[in-house]
């Protein structure tokens, strides 16, 4: 009888981190500038999110949430000083498992998709 409770405990839980995987709204930032990315600052409904060090034809992933309506904003630092920013996509207060890619180009762009 222990051993069955043990068991649906844990399968529920399991389905509850499943759920949650599943609605996290998504932002990833792809730098494909030839050099490191030392900073971009993406803020999307108030909120910021930072993401500091990315490798050159490297990415960095973070979860984000949508409280109202808004846009992203993104400000990207280049080693050289170079600032570079830009606004994309709309999102709306209840909106789940939104995808946001951002591409910081070689030619000093910023691409900003979102699924």
């Amino acid at each position: 009888m222990m051993k069955t409770r043990i068991i649906v405990a844990i399968l529920i839980a399991c389905v509850v981190l499943a759920v949650w995987a599943m609605v996290q709204n998504r932002m990833t930032v792809m730098n494909n500038t030839g050099t490191k990315v030392q900073k971009v600052v993406i803020t999307v409904c108030d909120r910021t999110y930072e993401f500091a060090d990315i490798p050159d034809g490297k990415s960095q992933t973070r979860n984000f949430s949508i409280a109202h309506d808004g846009h992203f904003h993104v400000v990207a630092l280049l080693p050289d000083g170079t600032t570079l920013t830009d606004d994309f996509g709309y999102v709306t207060g209840g909106m789940y498992s939104e995808v946001a890619n951002i591409e910081i180009t070689k030619g000093r762009q910023i691409i900003g998709k979102q699924e």
